[in-house]
């Protein structure tokens, strides 16, 4: 049985459907991994907010496409158009109408979850222009995509020959239509990316961490390079062999990594955090340690607790089982150091019982610690 309905095996070996299915499975596992993490993070810590919701939309909206994308592949997705098998005609029109708006107002939404993080760093402060800057340019992103969704929605008529193209009616040239569709996607992508970097850089925190968060916004910049390659596949789907492999791929990966970026900086204060843990283990250990209970190589008393001078002795006197009197209290006398070019160390341990007297318990007379 062939992976494409109808396909003899000659032509599903030109098929770039694994390519498809490999793609799409693999980033919508990433990105819906990594926006669980950022859920869960937020969930613990302060509860689910707005654009966690729009987060959620997002990678939902981005799961349905890739799921459309890979029942296309049954239907002839990953072939040129000569090569597609007729009968798959109808079919793969429909799934591939609906992916359109899904693709078109799904992008939208984890463009808007940064904007609502933007607007969280700005809470409290007296940015109100910029504020408003960022609200206006929500709005603008989610009118302009929804605008799309309903142009590809409504591109024919009647409508339904949107998915039926034998039938007579007339739609939307898909030339200027797709480019216009490219254009409100690129400059929202880049208006996305431009937006928070004043707020970043007037951000009161270390250079590394301002940097590395920079880094992380800026990455938004790579779904706008998905939009112009995907954009470069309209003249082959309109003037070549029809084969829109590449301007799924594009489209899927665009999706998949704004999910990503969206959710990054909530991960960026864990990552960090991890960074400096792991730094600090693997750094090498300084100064005479081998009496650190830290150091799993020395003895399981903590000796150096004891004192932190070169030389201490700790007498406790008196101390009887189930009682205590103020005479326990450490007492840490210091001793002369050894001479210079000198290294003495030793240790020892001096503890004394008395004998059960009248039926009572025995008595903690007297330990000693000596280190020099």
């Amino acid at each position: 049985m062939t992976w494409v309905f109808h396909a003899s095996p000659e032509v599903e070996a030109q098929s770039q459907y694994p390519a498809i299915v490999a793609i799409c499975t693999v980033l919508s596992l990433i990105s819906m991994a990594i926006v669980a993490a950022r859920l869960h993070l937020r969930f613990k810590n302060r509860g689910l907010a707005a654009d966690d919701t729009m987060a959620i939309l997002s990678v939902v909206f981005a799961l349905v496409y890739s799921i459309l994308c890979i029942v296309q592949t049954r239907y002839g997705l990953g072939l040129p158009i000569k090569l597609r098998p007729p009968q798959n005609l109808a079919t793969y029109t429909r799934v591939n109408y609906a992916g359109r708006p899904i693709y078109q107002l799904g992008i939208s939404f984890f463009k808007i979850a940064l904007l609502i993080s933007y607007l969280r760093l700005l809470k409290g402060t007296d940015q109100r222009l910029y504020r408003r800057v960022v609200q206006l340019t929500m709005a603008l992103i989610l009118a302009s995509h929804l605008g799309c969704a309903l142009s590809l929605i409504f591109a024919c008529d009647p409508v339904d020959r949107s998915w039926n193209p034998k039938k007579a009616g007339k739609c939307l040239p898909p030339g200027p239509s797709f480019t216009a569709y490219a254009i409100v996607t690129i400059a929202s992508d880049i208006a996305v990316a431009i937006v928070p970097i004043p707020v970043l850089v007037k951000l009161h925190v270390p250079l590394s961490k301002k940097v590395g968060l920079l880094a992380i916004f800026t990455l938004g910049l790579f779904t706008t390079i998905c939009s112009i390659m995907r954009y470069t596949q309209i003249d082959r789907i309109q003037y070549g062999d029809g084969n829109s492999t590449m301007l799924i791929l594009w489209g899927t990966i665009e999706f998949n990594v704004g999910n990503m970026v969206s959710s990054l900086p909530f991960l960026a204060p864990v990552i960090f955090r991890k960074a400096r843990t792991y730094r600090s283990r693997s750094k090498p250990p300084s100064g005479d340690d081998s009496n650190d209970s830290s150091n799993p190589k020395s003895p399981g008393y903590p000796m150096n607790r004891l004192s932190h001078h070169a030389s201490a002795k700790c007498v406790i006197n008196s101390c009887s089982a189930g009682t205590r009197s103020g005479s326990e209290d450490d007492i840490l006398q210091k001793i002369p150091a050894p001479a210079k070019g000198k290294i003495v160390k030793s240790l020892s341990y001096s503890i004394q019982f008395e004998d059960d007297v009248a039926g009572k318990a025995p008595r903690l007379s007297e330990i000693v610690f000596d280190r020099y």
